[in-house]
């Protein structure tokens, strides 16, 4: 059966009936944003990987090395994020044409490097290949987390709100205004060729509340959605008016000619965090919301896989999973 009859996560059910690891150590396993694994009693390791090939995640016509290298980075520091942990090494790993220059491969570090070192991340090693014809970089992150925070995507409940950090929609409108006008206006694409992490947002929350399931939001808010809610067969009502929207997102919609919701609902590449709480959580939201931009967006209900967006207008629909695709 060819790949794209099955999907990307078809493939990787394939996959993990096939290669399951059962070790005692390994607390979390294939199907979440990490690895996790229990190395002492007060430590966890979080170990990922992430790539980014040329001209499926990035094309050098309006990414520079340096922003390749940082987004790529980035991609790894968020898994790390959504599990609650604290990054500590990195291996990289790049697949370099034979047109690529020693000066971009040094920028491609310098980016890695740059958004690496606000996280305290270290490059520690790695490898280099020929690519026959695009640029790839991979990178293996190993970080840390406490046994009493780490975070599942796994783990929502029946009644959960459904909470996210930051603002959403923006980056895939900056990527649609790189494909129609180019560079021309940086601040406004910002987002989507150098995003941050949310290491800091997510070790408030973890240390703060207790959550129930967490993912970062790298293929889509509707498509993340799916993610928290098939593993407990459960479903969630998300609310259009709660949805938040930055004025950038709302600019870029306006000049592209585009819905703000549905940027909204399909965005990838923003790295925020989507998560779900109790609501006995409730109480401690306002003290939290000082110290991290978040949002309350929905609940988790008892409607088997499911969701359901409350319109502006009052009316209810099937939301549909959006957002980036690989095959």
């Amino acid at each position: 059966m060819r790949i794209k009859q099955i999907g990307e996560f078809g493939l990787i059910e394939s996959i993990k009936k096939k290669i399951f690891a059962k070790d005692r150590q390994v607390l979390v396993n294939i199907g979440d944003d990490a690895a996790v694994i229990k190395s002492s009693p007060k430590r966890l390791l979080v170990f990922t990987t992430d790539t980014l090939v040329e001209k499926v995640h990035f094309n050098l016509r309006y990414f520079n090395f340096e922003q390749v290298g940082w987004k790529t980075m980035t991609a790894n520091l968020s898994d790390i994020a959504a599990m609650g942990g604290l990054p500590k090494y990195a291996l990289v790993t790049i697949g370099l044409p034979k047109f690529i220059e020693s000066e971009d491969v040094l920028s491609l570090y310098r980016g890695i490097n740059k958004i690496a070192r606000r996280y305290d991340c270290k490059i520690i090693g790695g490898d280099t290949t020929l690519s026959p014809q695009n640029l790839f970089v991979t990178i293996a992150l190993l970080g840390e987390v406490e046994p009493g925070l780490f975070v599942k995507r796994t783990g929502a409940q029946k009644g959960d709100m459904i909470c996210v950090t930051g603002n959403l929609g923006e980056s895939q409108a900056g990527l649609e205004y790189l494909k129609k006008y180019g560079r021309g206006n940086l601040p406004l694409v910002r987002k989507h060729l150098q995003p941050y992490p949310r290491i800091r947002q997510a070790r408030i929350l973890v240390r703060n509340l207790k959550i129930n399931s967490m993912i970062d939001i790298s293929d889509g808010l509707s498509s993340e959605l799916f993610h928290l809610t098939r593993e407990t067969n459960l479903g969630a009502v998300v609310y259009e008016d709660k949805l938040p929207l930055s004025p950038t997102c709302r600019k870029l919609a306006s000049i592209l000619n585009l819905s703000p919701l549905s940027l909204a609902l399909s965005s990838g590449e923003e790295y925020e965090l989507l998560f779900t709480i109790g609501k006995k959580e409730l109480n401690k939201i306002d003290s939290i919301k000082r110290r991290v931009n978040l949002s309350i967006i929905g609940e988790v209900v008892d409607q088997s896989k499911s969701i359901r967006l409350v319109q502006s207008s009052g009316k209810t629909r099937d939301l549909k999973k959006t957002g980036f695709v690989h095959f």
